[in-house]
Protein backbone atom coordinates (compact mmCIF):
# COMPACT_ATOMS: atom_id res chain seq x y z
CA UNK A 1 0.00 0.00 0.00
CA UNK A 2 2.73 2.59 0.97
CA UNK A 3 4.85 1.31 -2.38
CA UNK A 4 1.89 2.12 -4.67
CA UNK A 5 0.64 5.70 -2.91
CA UNK A 6 4.20 6.81 -2.92
CA UNK A 7 6.01 5.61 -5.70
CA UNK A 8 6.14 9.12 -7.46
CA UNK A 9 8.30 10.41 -4.31
CA UNK A 10 10.62 7.25 -4.76
CA UNK A 11 11.24 8.38 -8.28
CA UNK A 12 11.47 11.92 -8.30
CA UNK A 13 12.92 12.66 -4.48
CA UNK A 14 16.82 11.57 -5.89
CA UNK A 15 16.09 13.91 -8.55
CA UNK A 16 15.63 16.95 -6.64
CA UNK A 17 18.25 16.02 -4.55
CA UNK A 18 20.67 15.84 -7.45
CA UNK A 19 19.04 19.24 -8.55
CA UNK A 20 19.35 20.52 -4.84
CA UNK A 21 22.95 19.21 -4.14
CA UNK A 22 24.05 21.12 -7.94
CA UNK A 23 22.48 24.29 -7.22
CA UNK A 24 24.20 24.16 -3.63
CA UNK A 25 27.12 24.44 -6.12
CA UNK A 26 25.63 27.17 -8.19
CA UNK A 27 25.35 29.13 -5.13
CA UNK A 28 28.40 28.37 -4.04
CA UNK A 29 30.30 29.47 -7.15
CA UNK A 30 27.97 32.72 -7.63
CA UNK A 31 28.84 34.39 -4.63
CA UNK A 32 31.93 33.23 -4.00
CA UNK A 33 35.53 34.62 -4.75
CA UNK A 34 35.60 36.56 -7.83
CA UNK A 35 38.90 35.77 -9.03
CA UNK A 36 38.41 31.85 -7.82
CA UNK A 37 35.52 31.92 -11.02
CA UNK A 38 37.75 34.02 -13.15
CA UNK A 39 40.13 30.87 -13.48
CA UNK A 40 37.87 28.08 -13.87
CA UNK A 41 37.05 26.54 -16.84
CA UNK A 42 34.39 23.73 -17.88
CA UNK A 43 36.46 20.80 -16.65
CA UNK A 44 36.65 22.70 -13.66
CA UNK A 45 32.82 23.08 -13.10
CA UNK A 46 31.45 19.85 -14.52
CA UNK A 47 33.63 17.43 -12.10
CA UNK A 48 32.32 19.83 -8.78
CA UNK A 49 28.55 19.70 -9.96
CA UNK A 50 28.31 16.20 -10.47
CA UNK A 51 30.23 16.01 -7.16
CA UNK A 52 27.73 18.02 -5.42
CA UNK A 53 25.05 16.27 -6.97
CA UNK A 54 26.18 13.05 -6.14
CA UNK A 55 26.18 14.22 -2.02
CA UNK A 56 22.70 15.41 -2.73
CA UNK A 57 21.73 12.10 -4.38
CA UNK A 58 22.97 10.50 -0.99
CA UNK A 59 21.17 12.66 1.25
CA UNK A 60 17.92 11.95 -0.49
CA UNK A 61 18.18 8.44 -0.19
CA UNK A 62 18.91 9.24 3.32
CA UNK A 63 16.00 10.97 3.72
CA UNK A 64 13.52 8.19 1.83
CA UNK A 65 15.17 5.41 3.62
CA UNK A 66 14.47 7.47 7.17
CA UNK A 67 11.32 8.31 5.57
CA UNK A 68 9.91 4.87 4.70
CA UNK A 69 10.90 3.56 7.95
CA UNK A 70 9.46 5.82 10.13
CA UNK A 71 6.28 5.71 8.39
CA UNK A 72 6.42 1.84 8.16
CA UNK A 73 6.60 1.77 11.83
CA UNK A 74 4.29 4.10 13.09
CA UNK A 75 1.64 3.70 10.18
CA UNK A 76 2.23 0.32 8.52
CA UNK A 77 -1.53 0.53 7.02
CA UNK A 78 -2.07 4.03 6.48
CA UNK A 79 -4.76 4.57 9.10
CA UNK A 80 -3.79 7.35 10.46
CA UNK A 81 -4.16 11.11 8.90
CA UNK A 82 -2.77 12.36 5.97
CA UNK A 83 -1.54 14.80 8.39
CA UNK A 84 -0.03 12.70 11.02
CA UNK A 85 1.82 10.79 7.72
CA UNK A 86 2.89 14.30 6.57
CA UNK A 87 4.82 15.00 9.92
CA UNK A 88 6.21 11.48 10.16
CA UNK A 89 8.22 11.52 6.68
CA UNK A 90 9.73 15.09 8.06
CA UNK A 91 10.29 13.85 10.81
CA UNK A 92 12.06 10.19 9.79
CA UNK A 93 13.54 12.36 6.35
CA UNK A 94 15.27 14.44 8.88
CA UNK A 95 16.38 11.67 10.94
CA UNK A 96 17.59 9.66 8.19
CA UNK A 97 20.23 12.68 7.41
CA UNK A 98 21.17 13.25 10.71
CA UNK A 99 21.79 9.41 11.12
CA UNK A 100 24.44 9.61 8.51
CA UNK A 101 25.92 12.77 9.60
CA UNK A 102 26.70 11.29 12.96
CA UNK A 103 27.96 8.42 11.43
CA UNK A 104 30.18 10.31 9.30
CA UNK A 105 31.16 12.47 12.27
CA UNK A 106 31.95 9.23 14.34
CA UNK A 107 34.30 8.19 11.61
CA UNK A 108 35.67 11.26 10.98
CA UNK A 109 36.78 11.21 14.60
CA UNK A 110 38.29 8.01 15.07
CA UNK A 111 40.49 8.34 12.03
CA UNK A 112 42.46 10.99 14.82
CA UNK A 113 41.01 14.30 13.12
CA UNK A 114 38.40 15.55 14.72
CA UNK A 115 38.80 19.14 13.49
CA UNK A 116 35.64 18.22 10.95
CA UNK A 117 33.25 16.57 13.32
CA UNK A 118 32.06 20.12 14.07
CA UNK A 119 31.49 21.04 10.90
CA UNK A 120 29.96 17.56 9.51
CA UNK A 121 27.68 17.80 12.41
CA UNK A 122 26.55 21.44 11.50
CA UNK A 123 26.23 20.77 8.15
CA UNK A 124 23.75 17.46 8.79
CA UNK A 125 21.87 19.50 10.84
CA UNK A 126 21.36 21.87 8.18
CA UNK A 127 20.74 19.07 5.54
CA UNK A 128 18.15 17.48 7.70
CA UNK A 129 16.18 20.24 8.01
CA UNK A 130 16.12 20.58 4.18
CA UNK A 131 15.28 17.41 3.39
CA UNK A 132 12.30 17.38 6.06
CA UNK A 133 10.71 20.25 4.46
CA UNK A 134 11.09 18.53 0.85
CA UNK A 135 9.85 15.43 2.37
CA UNK A 136 6.89 17.13 3.56
CA UNK A 137 6.14 19.14 0.70
CA UNK A 138 6.07 15.70 -1.43
CA UNK A 139 4.02 13.60 0.88
CA UNK A 140 1.76 16.60 0.73
CA UNK A 141 1.71 16.73 -2.59
CA UNK A 142 0.91 12.61 -2.75
CA UNK A 143 -1.56 13.00 -0.09
CA UNK A 144 -3.74 15.66 -2.08
CA UNK A 145 -3.26 13.71 -5.28
CA UNK A 146 -4.37 10.37 -3.37
CA UNK A 147 -7.61 12.71 -2.48
CA UNK A 148 -8.51 13.81 -5.48
CA UNK A 149 -7.96 10.47 -7.68
CA UNK A 150 -8.60 10.84 -10.90
CA UNK A 151 -12.32 9.75 -11.69
CA UNK A 152 -12.93 7.26 -14.56
CA UNK A 153 -14.96 8.94 -17.23
CA UNK A 154 -16.83 6.90 -19.45
CA UNK A 155 -15.70 7.30 -23.22
CA UNK A 156 -18.56 9.36 -25.31
CA UNK A 157 -18.46 7.19 -28.29
CA UNK A 158 -20.34 3.64 -27.69
CA UNK A 159 -17.81 0.76 -27.88
CA UNK A 160 -17.68 -1.71 -30.68
CA UNK A 161 -18.65 -4.62 -28.22
CA UNK A 162 -21.60 -3.03 -27.30
CA UNK A 163 -23.49 -2.50 -30.09
CA UNK A 164 -22.44 -6.14 -31.50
Amino acid sequence: MMIHRYWRIMLIAPVIGFLLGAGVFGVMAMGGNPHTRTGQTIGDVVPAILAYGALGLAVSIAALIGGFVLVGCLDRHLTKSSDTRTVLTALGAAGGVMIVGIVLAIVQETTGDDSWSYLLLLFSVVLAIVAGIVAAVLVCWAERRERTGPERVEHPLPSAWVDF
